[in-house]
Parts: structure tokens; sequence; C-alpha cells
């Protein structure tokens, strides 16, 4: 190939990727640009009604804002109507949702927002509605208003006769509880059950019991199960010690079990509750008891040929903060507790014999081996710290004194005179934290032996300013009302195309 075909070929593919790469960028900009060309109704002036397209004749508009106005004065519902060519490819529902929540429909303390929304490229019209209007205005109640009131008008692209036929059924249903005007021949034959083709379809489909789904009692065992899982995974997470312990075993059986609560929750995976909730329960158990064979391994091979001292310190620490678990798991745990509390005494209480004679030490008491004991260890003793024994043989006087923390004391060791006698002391605010600035202090910690005082600078956030001024000024200015302040989507609603 010469040079200068070549370059035309080379030329030509970047000129092939350009092109492919600004088509992807312009359709998702064109996917995401809605939110932005659509504008909320609150920045139009009093108004309920987006046309960006000028789909909508200004007298149906403004029929529309004072019906919808009159509407949100009363404080039962705040409906937005919006109205456009085309999204791209968003999907109208995510549209909607999405809207809602940018725009805040509805009062944020009601969630009585109600979002209608018309795609016309797509040939399709979307109810999004708030949590406070799921009673009033349930899903099928919302797809019915679609195909009977608005459909037959959309199909011949009478888009306002469509909306006012949406709206005006919609203010009955909230004012009523029908659909059908007053002085409509079913309303006064009293046929509220009147169904159409497309409702038929609609309620098959929307509300015939799911097999899978869980009963109310079912739902809050498997939520309560859950919570049980995390607290007992928390524990054994902190409490467990290596290398006894495996983490990770308990972290990746603890996920298997939130993915399948959430297949079965979310993806309808026919998972029966009481498996789930014998899973939360089993699992901790399952590793509890693994995590004390391990332990009672170790004890019987890395500390055979150790000290009883040291193999005690190993048994505490290793079990330290697990005991209530033998009320939660008692199958195994019934016989493995009181065994282990025997296991204790054993190596603590049994007689040593004395390393010079060999002859069998006894241990003095706890007014006698105050005498014996250094002035920090006494100290040590009196906070709860450790607690000492001391053993003394009868016959040539050797003495033997042995250390016993106190695994819940919150005492730490003094850097001055190395003596766990550090006692935390209530904090000392040196600077409040205010709306201008942050705030500061000392974390206190007190020796009870030598008095070293310890101290470590800690810092608070500053204080976030009020915005009650901002609150109070929105409502003056004369007729401006509106009460969309904070709603949210609740995800209910009904779409239709026509």
């Amino acid at each position: 190939m010469t040079p200068v075909l070549l370059m035309r070929s080379l030329f030509f593919r970047i000129l092939v990727l350009l092109a492919l790469s600004t088509a992807g960028s312009l359709a998702a900009v064109a996917q995401d640009d809605y939110l932005t060309t659509i504008p909320d109704p609150k920045t139009l002036g009093e108004g309920y009604v987006s046309d960006p397209d000028h789909l909508l004749q200004p007298a149906t508009v403004q029929d529309l804002n004072f019906l919808l106005r009159t509407l949100d004065q009363s404080g039962r519902a705040h409906i937005d109507v919006v109205l456009t060519r085309s999204i791209g490819e968003e999907v109208p529902k995510t549209a909607a949702t999405a809207l809602f929540n940018r725009w805040k429909i509805g009062a944020k303390d009601k969630n009585n927002g109600l979002l209608m929304l018309l795609v016309l490229d797509q040939r399709r019209v979307e109810f999004e509605t708030g949590y406070g209007l799921e009673a009033d205005l349930p899903d099928v109640i919302c797809y019915r208003i679609q195909q009977r009131y608005m459909l037959p008008a959309l199909r011949a692209r009478d888009y306002d006769a469509a909306v006012r036929a949406g709206v005006a059924a919609l203010l009955r249903q909230l004012a009523t509880g029908r659909l059908e005007p007053a002085d409509s021949a079913a309303a006064l034959a009293g046929d509220t059950a009147q169904t159409y083709p497309d409702d038929a379809a609609y309620l098959t489909e929307e509300l015939t019991a799911d097999p899978n789904a869980w009963g109310d009692l079912e739902a809050v065992g498997v939520v309560a199960a859950l919570a049980l899982l995390a607290v007992c995974g928390l524990v054994l997470g902190l409490r467990s010690k290596k290398p006894a312990a495996r983490p990770w075993v308990l972290v990746v059986g603890i996920g298997g079990i939130v993915v399948l609560a959430l297949g079965a929750a979310a993806l309808d995976w026919p998972l029966p509750p009481l498996l789930l909730m014998g899973l939360c329960y089993a699992w901790p158990g399952l590793y509890l008891h693994g995590y004390l064979r391990a332990v009672n391994r170790l004890l019987a091979s890395r500390y055979a040929d150790k000290s009883r001292h040291a193999r005690y310190q190993f048994l505490s620490e290793t079990h330290h903060g697990l005991g209530w678990l033998r009320y939660l798991f008692p199958l195994g745990m019934a016989f493995y507790w009181p065994r282990y509390r025997q296991r204790l005494a054993l190596l603590r209480d049994a007689p040593y014999a004395c390393p010079t004679c060999a002859t069998p030490m006894h241990r003095l008491s706890e007014t006698e081996d105050d005498a014996a004991l250094q002035p920090g260890q006494q100290v040590e003793e009196r906070i709860h710290a450790i607690d000492y024994d001391v053993w003394q043989c009868p016959a040539c006087q050797h003495r033997l004194t042995l250390d016993y923390a106190n695994l819940s004391s919150d005492a730490e060791t003094c850097p001055m005179c190395h003596h766990r006698t550090l006692e935390p002391q209530p904090d000392e605010e040196v600077q409040a934290a205010t709306t201008s600035h942050g705030g500061w202090g000392w974390h206190v910690h007190t020796c009870a032996f030598c008095q070293h005082i310890k101290k470590e600078k800690y810092t608070t956030a500053q204080l976030s300013s009020s915005s009650s001024g901002s609150s109070s000024g929105s409502s003056s200015g004369g007729s401006s009302f509106s009460s969309s302040s904070g709603g949210s989507s609740g995800g209910g609603g009904a779409g239709s195309s026509w």
C-alpha cells in the first residue's frame, strides 16, 4: 500500500471513530437532557403545567392551572402535568420518577404529589404518585383513568381533550372516591363495579396473588432474623481472636444470606421465609462452634507446653465477650460453657508445686496477699484492673505472684509508672462548637497510682446554621402558593401506551 493510500485509510478510520463517539455522546446527552429542558412548573409563575413544546392550547393550560391551583391550596393533593415530544431513549417510567423527585412534588409531610407525564414519540402516558396518594389513587385506578378517559383522545391526537379528561377524572376520584360523573347513567344506577376489557387485563396482571409473596408476619420475622444475624456477626467479628478466628468465613456466610434475602425480596426468588430465618440463626451458631473448636485445638497443640497461667490467659482472652451467646445457642453451649468454666477454675485454683523444693504451695487470701504486692499492684487490684494471686511455699516461704487481667476494665498502662492504673476521666471542653467555628477539648486520663495526667486533643464539627429564615420568606408575596416543598415518589402509579 502506497503512503498516500495508507494515510487515507488511517484518516478514514479516525473519522469513523470520531463519528461513533460523537453519536454516543449526543445520545447520552439527549437521554439526560430532559431533566433540564423540561421546566419545573413552579418556575413558570403559579403554574402546574409544563409544556415546553406547546402541545396544548393556551386556554387549556390556563384552565388546568386554575383547577390544579385550587386543589393544591386545599391541601388535598398537588398535581403537575408534563407534555413533551421526546425524552430520547429514556424509559418514561424512569423519567417520571426522576422528574417527580427532582421537583419534589407534593408536601413533605403528606407526600401527596402526582405527576402526569405524556411522551409523544413513545406514545406513552405515565402517572407517578407519592406515598400519601396511594390509598386514594392506587395503581389500578390510575391505569383505569388512562384507559377510559385519556387513550381515546390520545389516539385521535387530541391532547387537550386527553389531559382535560384525565385531570377531571383525578379530581373526581379525590373528591368523591369514584371516577364517573355524579349525573352519569352508571353512577345513577349505582354501577360502580363496571369494568372494561383493558381493566381486566390490568387487574389480571397486577392484582393476581404472587405465590412467592411473604405475609406481614413472615416479612417481620425475616427482618428480625437479619437483625440478629447482624448483631451476632458484629460480636463474633470483634470478639473472636486470631489465630482461631476466620473472619472471612463469617463475612462470606453473612454476605451469602443477605444476597438470598435481597433476591427473595426484590427478585421474587422462591425462598421460604422460614429457610432464611433458619439460616440467619444457624450460621452464627455454626461459626461460634467452629471457632471454639479451633481454640481448643490450639490449646491442645500450641499451648500444650505452656504454663498454666499462659493457658488460662489464652482461654480467657479467646472467650471474652462470648458468654451471652450460650443463652442464644443453648444446644451446644449448654454443655460446653460449664466445662470451660471448670477448666479455668482448675488452671487457676489447683495448687502449684514450689519451683525450689517441689512442696505444694498454698494461695494467700485477699487480705494476706496485699502485704506481698507492690504499691502499684495494690492499686491495680483496688481499681479492678488486675487481680493478683500470691502463692507461698509453707516449707521454704518462696512466693509466686501471678496476674489475671480484668478484660472488661477500661484502665490502660500508665507511660510513667508502667502499671495498669491509667483511668479515663470526663472530657475537658475548651471551646464549644458554634455556627461560625468548630470546637475542641481534651480526652483526659489520670493514673490512680502516680497521678500522671495524659491528655489527647479532640475536635468537634461546626454547627449547621438554621434555615428558618429562608423558609419563612418563601410564603410571602401575595397569592403565590405551592405545597411542593419536599415530596418524594412512592413508586406507585401506572403507565399506558396509545
